[in-house]
C-alpha cells in the first residue's frame, strides 16, 4: 500500500511538472535596422512588467526561454534608436519567431527613465520632463567626477564653495543643493556627510546613467525634493564584458591628476544572474593659482571598489545586491605635506564610506502587480581638520550612519474611470545617526522620518496624468506633513507634448551637508548653528512647457521650452552673528521672510547628420528674497534681495561628431553668467567686506578620440585633448593665510591637458 501511494504521489508531481513545463514556450528573434536592415547586436530586449530580457548577440539574434503562455508586450532599448513596443502571442504549441525594426534617433530623444513614475517610459511619454546623463557625454566632455558630468544637463549648475576642501554642491533651476533630493538606484541613501563631497568621490565607472528630474511632480519623492532629484543608476550586468581606462591630466599644464578606473560584468549562461565589479583609483596633486604657497585645488588621494549583483530564482522574482566602499583623503591650504596644526591654513578630510543595499522584486502571475522592498545602508566615517594660524584644537571626527527601507505597491488597472492607470503605494523609513565633533562644538542629530504615499497614473498614447498624496513625520516637527504634487502631459499632434506639474516641499530645522564644512574665513574657522527659534520652511512650485521633435530621413531634433516658479517660506538664511570664545566665526541660521526663484529653461538636441550631434541648455533665472538680507556685520555692507552666487544666466553645448566609426571628436562648454558673491575682508589688500559681481565665462573642451579594434573580442581607444582650452577662470583670488576662502567662483579648473587610454571587450 505504501509503494502505491508513493508511487500514485510521484506520478502526480511529474504529471504537474510536466504541465507546467508543456505551458512554457520560447521567443526567439532578431533586431534590424528599420533602413539599412542590419542587423543590430548588444540591443535590450526585454518583456513589459516581467523578469525577462536579454541582449542581442553579435549577430543581432536573441532567446528567450521559458515563458509562460499568453499576450505580452516586447520592447527594445538601444542608444541612438527609438525604443520599440510590439505586443506578441506566446503559444505553447510552438517557439515564437519575431523581427524587430527599430528606427534610428538621437540618442537623446529616445531615452528611458524609471524615476519620473517608477516604471520604464520613454521619455516622451513620460509625465514630467526627464533628463539623463550617460556614460556617452561623460567621456565626450572627459568627465571623471559626477560634479563635471551635470554641468552638461539643462537647468544644472555645480559650483566649487571652498578654495581649501573644494566642496561643491549642485543647482537645479536656481536652488541651492539643500532642495533637491539625491538619490542611487532609487533610494535616499545619500546622507549628510557623504553629501559633501559626494558629487567628485562618486566616480563616473559606477554609473550607467544619471536621470535630472527639475521640479518634484510626483510623491515618489523626498519632501525636499522641490528642486528636483537627481537618480545615479549603477551599472547592472548585461554580457560579460570588461573595460580598463587610465587618465592623466595636467592642472595649468603643471599639476598631476591620475586616475585609474577597471570595470567587469560576469552573467551566468542561463542569464538568471549576474554581477557588475567595479574599482577606482585617484591621486592629484595640489593647485596653486597665484604662487602664495596656498592652494586654489587641493591634493586629493581616493580609490573605490564595489559591485551590483542579481538573481531571479524564478519566473516572476529578482534579488539585487549592492555594496560599494570610497576612502578618500584630500587636504588644502599651505604645507600640505607637514601635520596640518603645523600650517597657516589647513583643511583636511579622510573619508570611509561603506554603502550597501538589498532589493527584492516580485511581479505577479499576470504581470499585472508589482512588489519592490529595499533595504539600504550607509556608514561614513570622517577625520578631520580645520583651521589656521597652528591651531592644535582643530581636529576633529564626525560619524554617521543612514538606514532606509522602503515598500513599494503597484498595480496596472486596464481602464479606471477613464483610462487605463497605474495605482502606486508605498511606505520609506528613513533613519540618520549625526556625531560630529570639532572645535568648540558637539553635534550629535537623529532624524527619523516616516513616509507614506498613494499616487495614481492614467496614461495613454496621448494623455497622461499623475496625482499623489504624501505624508511625513518628522521627528524634529510635532505634526504630519500633507504633500500633495501632480503632473499631467498632453500631446498635440504626433510629436509635440504640453507638461505642468505642482510640487509642495518643506525642510525641517536640521543640520545639513554644508553644516558639516568648516571654511576657514580671515585665518579663523567659521561654524555654523542653528538658531534657536528655527521653524519649518515650507514651498510651493509650478512648472510648464512645450516639447517638440522632429524627424525625417535626414534630420533628428528635439526643442524643449519650459518656465518654473518656486516660493519658499520662512526661508533659511546664514548671518553672521560675531565669535564663540575660541575665537570662531560664528554663522547662525535663521527663517526669513520669503524667497522665490522663476525662470525658463531652454534645451534641443539636434542630430542634421548620421555622425553628427548637437545638444544644448540654457537657463534664464531671477532669485530673490523678499526681504533684504544682511550677510555681513558691517553697517557699510548694504543687505541684498538677490540671492547670492546664483547668477542669472547660465547653460551648456556639446557637439559630438563621428566622420568615421573608429574617430571621435567633441567640442563643449558650460557657460556661467555673472552673479553676486560675498567677499569678506582679511586677506592681503582686502581691507572691507564686499558684495562682488563676477564676470561671466565659458569653459571650453576640445577632445579627440581614436579607437581600433585587437581582434574580434578586445577594442583600443587613445584620446586627448584640453578643458577649459582658453583658461576662463576667476583672476582674483585672495592670497595669504588670512584669505576668504569661500570666496571663489567661475569654472573649477583652468587649462587642463589631458590623454587618455581604454581598453575594453567589444
Amino acid at each position: 500500500m505504501k509503494k502505491i501511494i508513493f508511487l500514485s504521489f510521484y506520478i502526480l508531481c511529474f504529471a504537474n511538472l510536466a504541465a507546467q513545463q508543456r505551458n512554457l514556450s520560447s521567443l526567439k528573434g532578431h533586431v534590424l535596422d528599420i533602413d539599412t536592415e542590419e542587423h543590430l547586436p548588444g540591443v535590450t530586449v526585454f518583456i513589459e512588467n516581467t523578469q525577462f530580457a536579454v541582449i542581442t548577440d553579435e549577430t543581432g539574434h536573441f532567446s528567450m526561454d521559458n515563458i509562460p503562455e499568453g499576450t505580452y508586450i516586447i520592447m527594445t532599448q538601444y542608444i541612438g534608436y527609438a525604443p520599440l513596443k510590439q505586443e506578441v502571442v506566446i503559444s505553447r504549441s510552438s517557439a515564437r519567431n519575431v523581427s524587430l525594426y527599430i528606427k534610428p534617433e538621437s540618442q537623446l530623444l529616445g531615452e528611458v527613465s524609471v524615476t519620473a513614475s517608477a516604471r520604464a517610459l520613454n521619455r516622451q511619454m513620460s509625465p514630467v520632463v526627464v533628463n539623463q546623463l550617460t556614460t556617452k557625454t561623460f567621456e565626450a566632455t572627459n568627465s571623471n567626477s559626477l560634479s563635471q558630468g551635470l554641468n552638461y544637463m539643462p537647468g544644472l549648475r555645480v559650483e566649487t564653495n571652498c578654495q581649501n576642501c573644494g566642496t561643491q554642491e549642485v543647482r537645479i533651476n536656481g536652488l541651492e543643493g539643500q532642495y533637491s533630493q539625491i538619490l542611487i538606484d532609487g533610494q535616499p541613501v545619500f546622507s549628510s556627510l557623504s553629501k559633501m563631497y559626494g558629487l567628485e568621490q562618486l566616480p563616473t565607472n559606477m554609473i550607467e546613467q544619471v536621470d535630472v528630474v527639475r521640479g518634484g511632480g510626483s510623491v515618489l519623492y523626498g519632501a525636499n525634493a522641490i528642486g528636483g532629484v537627481i537618480d545615479i543608476i549603477t551599472k547592472e550586468p548585461e554580457k560579460n564584458s570588461y573595460q580598463a581606462k587610465y587618465n592623466l591630466s595636467l592642472i595649468d599644464g603643471k599639476s598631476v591628476d591620475n586616475i585609474l578606473s577597471l570595470n567587469s560584468s560576469f552573467i551566468d549562461r542561463s542569464k538568471k544572474s549576474g554581477i557588475s565589479i567595479f574599482a577606482n583609483m585617484r591621486n592629484r596633486n595640489p593647485w596653486d593659482a597665484n604662487g602664495d604657497g596656498f592652494s586654489e585645488i587641493g591634493k586629493n588621494r581616493a580609490s573605490s571598489i564595489g559591485f551590483r549583483s542579481y538573481s531571479k530564482p524564478s519566473l516572476h522574482d529578482k534579488i539585487t545586491l549592492e555594496y560599494h566602499y570610497i576612502s578618500e583623503y584630500r587636504r588644502g591650504g599651505d604645507n600640505l605635506s607637514r601635520p596640518p596644526h603645523e600650517a597657516l591654513i589647513a583643511e583636511t578630510t579622510d573619508y570611509r564610506i561603506h554603502s550597501g543595499g538589498i532589493g527584492y522584486i516580485h511581479f505577479s502571475k499576470d504581470n499585472k502587480q508589482k512588489l519592490t522592498t529595499n533595504i539600504s545602508v550607509q556608514k561614513t566615517g570622517r577625520d578631520s581638520y580645520y583651521g589656521g594660524g597652528y591651531d592644535p584644537d582643530g581636529y576633529g571626527n564626525t560619524s554617521e550612519l543612514a538606514l532606509t527601507g522602503t515598500v513599494r505597491y503597484e498595480l496596472n488597472i486596464d481602464k479606471l474611470l477613464f483610462m487605463p492607470a497605474k495605482f502606486t503605494a508605498g511606505f520609506t523609513q528613513e533613519y540618520t545617526n549625526l556625531h560630529d565633533t570639532i572645535h568648540s562644538r558637539n553635534i550629535k542629530q537623529i532624524i527619523n522620518i516616516s513616509s507614506l504615499y498613494l499616487q495614481n497614473e492614467w496614461r495613454d498614447d496621448n494623455l497622461s496624468l499623475i496625482v499623489g498624496l504624501r505624508g511625513d513625520k518628522h521627528n524634529k516637527l510635532n505634526n504630519i506633513n500633507i504633500i500633495p504634487r501632480g503632473s499631467i502631459r498632453y500631446r498635440i499632434g504626433e510629436n509635440t507634448n504640453l507638461r505642468a506639474a505642482y510640487s509642495m516641499g518643506y525642510r525641517a530645522p536640521e543640520i545639513i551637508a554644508s553644516d558639516l564644512d568648516i571654511p576657514v574665513i580671515g585665518g579663523s574657522a567659521t561654524i555654523t548653528r542653528l538658531g534657536d527659534d528655527l521653524k519649518r520652511e515650507y514651498s510651493n512650485a509650478v512648472n510648464g512647457g512645450i516639447d517638440f521633435s522632429l524627424y525625417n530621413s535626414k534630420v533628428y531634433s528635439y526643442f524643449l521650452v519650459e518656465g518654473f516658479y518656486t516660493k519658499i517660506n520662512r526661508v533659511f538664511i546664514l548671518e553672521e552673528t560675531g565669535e564663540d570664545a575660541q575665537g570662531n566665526v560664528i554663522m547662525t541660521r535663521k527663517n526669513g521672510d520669503a524667497a522665490y526663484v522663476y525662470g525658463v529653461n531652454l534645451e534641443t538636441t539636434i542630430q542634421p547628420v548620421n555622425w553628427l550631434e548637437v545638444q544644448g541648455g540654457f537657463t534664464w533665472q531671477k532669485s530673490r528674497y523678499t526681504e533684504p538680507v544682511r550677510w555681513s556685520l558691517e553697517e557699510y555692507v548694504e543687505p541684498v534681495k538677490k540671492m547670492l552666487r546664483s547668477p542669472d544666466t547660465y547653460g551648456f553645448i556639446s557637439a559630438t561628431a563621428t566622420p568615421k566609426s573608429n574617430y571621435s571628436i567633441s567640442l563643449s562648454g558650460v557657460y556661467t553668467g555673472s552673479m553676486l558673491t560675498p567677499h569678506f575682508a582679511g586677506a592681503e589688500g582686502v581691507t572691507r567686506d564686499e558684495t562682488v559681481k563676477t564676470k561671466s565665462f565659458f569653459d571650453t573642451t576640445l577632445k579627440l578620440s581614436y579607437s581600433f579594434t585587437v581582434n574580434s573580442t578586445n577594442r583600443i581607444e587613445i584620446n586627448g585633448g584640453v578643458q577649459n582650452m582658453f583658461n576662463q577662470i576667476q583672476k582674483d583670488y585672495d592670497k595669504g593665510p588670512n584669505r576668504d576662502s569661500e570666496y571663489i567662483y567661475g569654472p573649477s579648473l583652468p587649462r587642463t591637458y589631458f590623454i587618455g587610454l581604454k581598453i575594453s571587450s567589444i
